[in-house]
């Protein structure tokens, strides 16, 4: 059932208020440390500080299953710019990582019409609204068939699959992060988003508040932009989020690999059938992660559906 524009519009004032009243995330780089041009250390980890991630309190990444995004633009294949969409859905799959509650979002990505990537993220949301990535699982694929693992890790611990690594470098471990916080203004500080232990930590910073953004699905008030990247250098993409929505355009920098540039096309709620068909794809990608990423996925306890 497509959510209509008027439903919207008040999701987005209930949004907004719901943003007024989160909390601060809880990192403690000072601001004379950012002045001083350091990164910013990983969050604050505490369990206790964590709630069920489909209460879906933060007003620029909603977490409540069955919401399901349709987002279309264009990326880069070697030399040529082709024509990408990416469906992403939130589950109902649930996934207990470092003692937290996880909720698994689904990305199904095509390039050209043929399906090129598909896998989740784990998500977590504690008490300030913050929602933290906690880990995930993406499978590669060409002519339409699986071709290898791009990633898969899962929280703090070393449950890292080093994919890209080559032996002679040393093991990274994965760090969880906040991949969008509660609360932004301009005045917030540089954060840290995780890295899956295989690539170098990423962060994010405010770049506007207060936007009004035209995509194809409709105009938007009050979107927040923000600069998203390698921690070094924030200059892989500018993503915009809109209150009660999420990210409603990407828009990519200079550090882009693939040049990504899409909008949102479509924003629905799912049947439960379709719900029940979205979380059964993640709980299938995972068992095939058990056999192509065992050093992640082997020993780990199955996901469940909160929902069967």
């Amino acid at each position: 059932m497509s959510i209509v524009r008027d439903a919207l519009k008040a999701l987005v004032v209930l949004a907004m208020v719901a943003s007024l009243a989160a909390g601060c995330f809880a990192y403690s780089s000072g601001d004379e440390d950012e002045a001083a041009g350091q990164e910013p250390d990983p969050p604050r980890f505490d369990p206790a500080d964590f709630v069920d991630p489909t209460l879906s309190t933060n007003p620029y990444h909603p977490t409540r299953p069955g919401l399901q995004w349709v987002r279309g633009g264009t990326t880069e294949v070697g030399l040529r710019k082709v024509p990408e969409q990416v469906i992403s859905t939130m589950t109902d799959v649930i996934r207990i990582i470092d003692g937290v509650p996880c909720i698994a979002m689904l990305d199904q990505s095509s390039a050209s019409g043929e399906i090129s990537q598909v896998g989740f993220d784990y998500l977590a949301l504690d008490k300030h609204g913050n929602v933290w990535l906690m880990g995930g699982y993406t499978e590669e694929f060409e002519g339409g068939e699986f071709t290898n693992p791009e990633t898969a890790w899962l929280g703090m611990g070393g449950g890292v699959h080093p994919l890209h690594q080559r032996s002679t470098e040393p093991q990274r471990t994965s760090i969880t992060g906040i991949l969008v916080p509660g609360l932004v203004t301009m005045e917030t500080p540089r954060w840290y988003i995780s890295t899956s232990g295989d690539e170098p930590p990423s962060g994010a910073e405010p770049y506007a508040i207060d936007e009004e953004v035209t995509v194809a699905y409709g105009t938007f008030r009050h979107v927040v932009a923000v600069l998203e990247g390698p921690l070094q250098a924030l200059d892989n993409e500018l993503k915009y989020y809109a209150p009660g929505v999420g990210v409603v355009l990407n828009t990519p920098l200079d550090r882009s690999l693939h040049q990504d540039h899409f909008e949102l096309l479509n924003f629905v709620k799912l049947s439960p059938q379709g719900l029940a068909e979205a979380s059964q794809v993640v709980l299938d990608l995972e068992e095939h992660a058990r056999t192509v990423a065992p050093e992640v996925f082997g020993s780990v306890p199955k996901a469940k559906r909160a929902q069967p």
